[in-house]
């Protein structure tokens, strides 16, 4: 039996590559599969959008859904950064309302499911095992099923939302130009009962790194600690009750945490690698969000960037399908254009905490604030 055939395979159902999916599918295009390795059902750290994201959930024609998905609204930010002052900074005034504080795995699982109600395939339980390139153009991808077997699929055209394993592109020869990589250490809270929490994003700057908090929709929190992970390893910080330590000697978070239960379930350890690849596209494909260029959670694009990366990425794909062969040209550039305003930002962000000169931590963010060459 012969491997079925799409227009487009999209190897990753997160947020990057369901955009890709949602926009591909608002110019047109069917014959889509998105390759998911979970159920979304794996616990997600939480993340915040800011107002504007309502901009891109429109242009993927899914901001009423998204709004009955009863997502914790966020009204700004407060911070203890270069200094012991708290410093707000609200959403009070911006024409597009409120942001979010965001259920990250009913986030994913909501995209992925208004995409393929929209005609997209969602294969679950599968992951990228390998491809061949085919003698008239595409590939024919391999993929590794949850119980052992293997599936073949054609696909005209590839998309590498593997996040920042960068998995497909890496396969086709790009290479990941790291910048830095941070380790952060989660954890979900409950809040008390009738609790009157923020609404506000925290952030709270420390010798060894950063704390963040934020509140998410059924009365909890989710509070993570950023830091190198030679640090994070050396503290003990994956350790709940080292974390927790840490966490209670915090000025502000601590502070506010008054009354919250700590999650059985423990700690999450991810790595955040700040990277871009040397080439994010070739002849018939191209990476999107994170496995394109990933970013320090410090600057809370992740989502945002993977929501308007997957709507580039559709308007250069739809064109090239279209048989515009250039179409792939100018979407490096755009990459390392949008990394490169990154970087700017994130070393700006940096050199405002000037209270701990010697700490490890941030000399390491001083010495990496020069641009990639």
């Amino acid at each position: 039996m012969p491997a079925p055939f799409y227009e487009v395979a999209i190897l990753g159902g997160g947020p990057a590559g369901c955009a890709t999916a949602l926009a591909l599918q608002r110019r047109g295009i069917q014959r889509i599969l998105i390759v998911e390795a979970g159920h979304y059902q794996a616990i997600r750290v939480g993340e915040s959008i800011p107002p504007d994201s309502r901009l891109l959930l429109e242009r993927l024609g899914v901001w009423q859904a998204f709004r009955d998905e009863g997502h914790e609204p966020c009204l700004g930010s407060c911070s203890v950064w270069g200094d012991d002052a708290v410093g707000y900074n609200d959403f009070l005034f911006n024409p597009h309302g409120t942001g979010w504080h965001l259920d990250r795995r009913r986030f994913d699982r909501f995209l992925a499911q208004q995409a393929a109600e929209g005609g997209a395939e969602l294969r679950c339980g599968a992951t990228f095992a390998g491809a061949d390139r085919i003698g008239a153009g595409g590939f024919v991808l391999r993929l590794a099923l949850d119980d052992g077997s293997q599936q073949l699929a054609r696909a005209r055209f590839v998309v590498d939302a593997t996040g920042s394993r960068s998995r497909f592109a890496r396969r086709m020869g790009a290479r990941q130009r790291f910048h830095d990589r941070l380790s952060y250490v989660a954890a979900f809270l409950t809040l008390p009962a009738a609790s009157e929490f923020s609404r506000l994003t925290m952030l709270e700057a420390v010798d060894y790194g950063w704390w963040y908090a934020a509140r998410l929709p059924d009365d909890r929190l989710t509070v993570a600690v950023a830091s190198d992970p030679e640090i994070v390893k050396q503290a003990a910080l994956h350790v709940p009750e080292r974390w927790l330590a840490r966490l209670k000697q915090t000025r502000h978070i601590a502070r506010e945490l008054a009354g919250c239960h700590f999650g059985a379930k423990g700690n999450v350890v991810r790595i955040a690698p700040s990277f871009v690849l040397d080439n994010a596209c070739g002849e018939d494909w191209l990476a999107v969000g994170d496995a394109a260029a990933a970013y320090d959670p410090i600057s809370s694009q992740g989502i945002y960037k993977a929501l308007l990366n997957g709507l580039q990425a559709a308007e250069v794909i739809a064109t090239w399908l279209g048989g515009d062969a250039g179409a792939l040209g100018a979407y490096h550039a755009l990459i390392v254009a949008g990394f490169a305003d990154y970087l700017q930002n994130r070393n700006y962000f940096y050199e405002l905490e000037q209270r701990w000169p010697s700490a490890l931590f941030w000399r390491r963010r001083r010495e990496r604030a020069a641009p990639l060459p």
